[in-house]
């Protein structure tokens, strides 16, 4: 039986990247990936969905056209045209890289099967047995499916066949109102199918900002996408090709008919078949237990990304993967950082957030301060003819360092990145209010916001205020 230095299981962003980092280190690595190598945000999640948001997003502004004085005739949007176009920018995302991700040239060997374990250091990949002085688990996560009557019986869809319809669906009802449920939705409503939200919490993006959901789930209305919260799906069924979603609120029960079901209701760890219990580790159906170093409960196996829990982003499984590569062979344990990770939502509107909400803040005995800008007043978002959306930034009361930031508007997800850099680095918001900013440019947003900061403001107007 060969033995590694490094056995890392699963082939996603948090795998690629430790298996790369500790194969440049010098060490020998082996990974194992039954699917396509890239993970789910590359083959069904926040890849090819973004093409998908674009094409959307095109369409809308065509339809729009005449805001901007221009009197265009379009016959119709082709979904299946857009899902052409979806596939052709997922290929260029893909480049023409070598079929192992580049893994062979590093001096990796790479095994394209299903890995289980055997016991706490040997794992099978397909017929062959490998040992590993370190594992890391790095399995990624699997749509949860709610346990709903009829549901399975009645058929649904996740993400993973969403990506690649190739007609749509007249009718949608969306279970879960999530970023990923709500990016679907708009997607889907814009090429013309009826879609209904069903969200189980009091609000949309449960884990944003108070103001920040209130916004989106108002635009999203505006497009005519009927949204129920505090809302349970009781139960499903199919006849005659149309199918049937009996939902409660409160008291009232309503049945909605719809042609498919898209099922966000969360994810689960991708550990089925893994045989875990061969090692010890300690799990559950949602994610593996790990400490702020990423160690499970057995010394020599680790986890990253997706399969932890937590946020599920591929910019936090990629730095999780670099950050247990060098837990393991770096000789210094590094702990993770949860503070400081960008989180966005690619809804029209963008939503992007950063730290504590104000709820949050407030919850953990904080004294803060909040600043608000709205989009509406800003020169660029007005130029650019979508002027919705507002920048929020939590605030500490004694010295104006950023507990958070949250934001609803266009290039939300690229503006958060200023201030996510204040936050790594311990800047007040008067780094912000005190850098000139380009004018005229959506980042001025967060200059207006920062500049209302009245102990900490810069030289140029004050235009914000206190939300």
């Amino acid at each position: 039986m060969q033995e590694f230095d490094l056995v890392v299981i699963g082939g996603g962003s948090a795998g690629l990247k430790a298996a790369r980092t500790v194969a440049k280190m010098g060490h020998s690595v082996a990974l194992a990936e039954e699917r396509e190598l890239g993970g789910e945000c590359f083959w069904a999640g926040c890849v090819p969905t973004k093409a998908m948001v674009r094409s959307a997003e095109v369409w809308n502004l065509v339809r729009h056209a005449s805001k901007f004085g221009m009197h265009v005739t379009v016959d119709r949007a082709d979904f299946s045209d857009a899902m052409r176009y979806k596939d052709e920018a997922v290929r260029q995302v893909a480049g023409e890289g070598p079929a192992d991700a580049g893994l062979s040239k590093l001096g990796a060997s790479y095994f394209h099967s299903h890995a289980s374990f055997e016991s706490a250091h040997e794992v099978r990949f397909g017929k062959t047995g490998v040992r590993g002085r370190n594992i890391i688990i790095a399995t990624g996560t699997a749509p949860s499916v709610p346990n709903i009557e009829g549901l399975q019986d009645a058929g649904f869809i996740t993400n993973r066949q969403a990506v690649s319809l190739s007609e749509l669906p007249r009718r949608l009802c969306v279970l879960g109102g999530g970023p990923i449920g709500l990016e679907f939705a708009q997607v889907f409503r814009r090429f013309g199918a009826e879609v209904t939200v069903i969200e189980r919490t009091d609000r949309i993006l449960p884990n944003e900002d108070e103001d920040i959901s209130t916004l989106a789930a108002a635009f999203l209305r505006e497009e005519s996408i009927r949204i129920l919260t505090s809302a349970t799906t009781e139960r499903v069924s199919k006849e005659n090709g149309v199918k049937s979603v009996v939902v409660r609120q409160g008291a009232h029960l309503e049945t909605i008919h719809c042609d498919e079901i898209l099922v966000a209701t969360g994810r689960e760890a991708a550990i089925g078949g893994l045989k875990i219990d061969a090692t010890g580790v300690r799990f559950t159906n949602r994610k593996i237990e790990i400490d702020e170093y990423l160690r499970t409960n057995v010394p020599h196996i680790w986890a990253a990304g997706d399969v932890c829990g937590g946020y599920l982003f591929t910019h936090v499984a990629s730095y999780e993967g670099n950050l247990v590569a060098h837990n393991v062979f770096g000789g210094q344990l590094t702990p993770f950082d949860n503070n400081v990770v960008p989180r966005c939502t690619f809804i029209d509107p963008e939503v992007a957030s950063i730290g504590l909400t104000e709820r949050e803040a407030i919850e953990s005995g904080e004294k803060i301060t909040t600043f608000c800008f709205s989009f509406a007043d800003l020169d660029r978002a007005i130029l650019h003819g979508d002027a919705r959306g507002l920048v929020k930034l939590i605030v500490k009361a004694d010295d104006g360092h950023i507990l958070g930031a949250h934001l609803i508007g266009p290039h939300a997800s690229s503006i958060v990145s200023e201030i996510a850099i204040c936050m790594q680095n311990r800047l007040p918001i008067s780094a912000i209010a005190e850098t000139m900013h380009a004018y005229p440019s959506f980042p001025e947003a967060v200059e207006a916001a920062a500049l209302s900061a009245q102990r900490f403001r810069g030289q140029v107007e004050d235009v914000g205020g206190s939300c």
